[in-house]
């Protein structure tokens, strides 16, 4: 190995750099590399994979080449090792073999393309804070809640609480439905309201953190039209599917085991303005925690779901495999694994179903309610006004995110056709 440098013939990752597990986008099998000094994650193949993880300063290159052919039937030759250190180098990933003005240019790319992901036609994102120093000192004092001893208990009483909700349903619709409200009641149930679901966010922060990753931002985020607390978790991508599965279930579970309170107060108190708040709490509470387990919607059911089958976007694969499917027929689509294609098109029409019986309810209700105030005729031109608008409106965001792929995807080296090594990074996200 006489044309690579003599600094790499024992080549090492830099400390920070962290290999995450395969997972299935598409037709490839994909890691993700994360550089805690830069902020970068990358997306390398299985054959990438197999090699950097050898990387770690006790094999030479011929060792690590000797187990490549071994595993692949394939030697590498000179001109590969060359291209494969030559794409760690630039990005800076190798021990010993840094420059502290190139790291810093990977740091602010980083940032930048970070605060860039904040900001869009429907959502945006405010970081208010760093949680690492928080959560790395309370995380030892609630090591116990992490334990079956106390997981066990605490999934009975969430399952208790949904099962009195159903079982009370009438009366708690009734309550919330019925009589004047005074403005501190109001007021208490939205301050409630929000702290339960900061507390949400954190427990995926503190699940990620009990698995071993990263926090690195808490704020506050616009979802059209909703403004709520976020946690931002991305070393998830590094997790097995069972504790990625975890951390997304982690705030759902917080966020019902915190009506455990309001359900006592609902059995065993009297009638009362803390009766009535607790009424409220439990209806909406379990309503938000429903919500957020549909797999259809970008919440945590959704990410749970598409943790628990190993693929890395379950949505956006689903898009592009119907998009294959219906541009090319089934030969467009022989690429795919045949678990992932019942996947793809079990989810795509279940998809479908979902959202044309949504629109239906939604529309049905709107023109309802039109009708009572302008009239037939006018509610089906407010109808056909605002779809024009939110087409109108959807088509800017498909062609900016298009746009956007298209541009990372010209940036990035693509890693994950199972090469040789010569296209090794492919940029993932800041």
């Amino acid at each position: 190995m006489t044309t690579v440098d003599a600094t790499w013939t024992r080549p090492r990752l830099r400390d920070g750099v962290a290999l995450g597990p395969g997972q299935w986008r598409g037709e490839k099998l994909v890691h993700h590399v994360r550089d805690a000094e830069t902020g970068w994650f990358y997306r390398v193949g299985p054959r990438e994979h197999f090699l950097l993880s050898r990387m770690d300063g006790t094999r030479t290159v011929d060792d690590i080449a000797a187990e490549y052919a071994v595993t692949y039937q394939r030697r590498l030759g000179p001109e590969n090792w060359q291209q494969l250190f030559g794409m760690l180098h630039r990005r800076q990933l190798l021990d010993g073999a840094t420059d502290p003005e190139t790291i810093a240019r990977l740091t602010a790319t980083a940032a930048e393309g970070a605060a860039k992901a904040r900001r869009g036609p429907l959502s945006a994102r405010w970081p208010l804070f760093d949680p690492t120093a928080l959560f790395t000192r309370v995380l030892p004092w609630l090591g116990p809640l992490f334990s079956w001893w106390f997981l066990a208990p605490a999934l009975l009483a969430v399952l208790a609480v949904t099962g009195y909700v159903v079982a009370t349903l009438p009366d708690l619709v009734a309550g919330v439905g019925g009589g004047h409200r005074p403005l501190a009641a109001i007021l208490a149930a939205v301050v409630i309201t929000w702290l339960i679901v900061f507390l949400h966010e954190c427990a995926h922060g503190l699940t990620c953190r009990h698995f071993g990753g990263r926090v690195s931002e808490i704020g506050v985020m616009w979802r059209f039209p909703l403004i709520a607390p976020y946690c931002k978790v991305d070393d998830i991508v590094l997790f097995s599917p069972r504790r990625r599965v975890a951390t997304a279930f982690a705030g759902v579970f917080v966020s019902m085991l915190a009506l455990v309170p309001f359900a006592a107060l609902r059995v065993w108190g009297g009638p009362g303005a803390l009766y009535d708040l607790s009424g409220t709490m439990l209806l909406f509470g379990t309503a938000t925690a429903a919500l957020n387990l549909v797999p259809f919607l970008r919440l945590d059911g959704y990410h749970m779901l598409s943790h628990a089958l190993n693929l890395a976007d379950l949505r956006a694969d689903t898009y592009r495999f119907w998009g294959r499917l219906l541009r090319g027929g089934r030969g467009a689509t022989a690429g795919y694994r045949r678990r992932e294609r019942l996947i793809y098109i079990g989810y795509g029409l279940a998809s479908a179903v979902f959202a044309v019986t949504w629109l239906t309810l939604v529309v049905r209700f709107w023109y309802t309610s039109l009708t009572g105030w302008i009239g037939s005729g006018w509610a089906v031109t407010v109808l056909v006004a605002e779809a024009v608008v939110v087409l109108t409106l959807a088509g800017f965001v498909l062609r900016r995110r298009r746009r956007a792929a298209t541009a990372a995807e010209d940036h990035a080296a693509t890693a994950a056709d199972g090469g040789s090594g010569a296209r090794a990074l492919d940029d993932a996200r800041p």
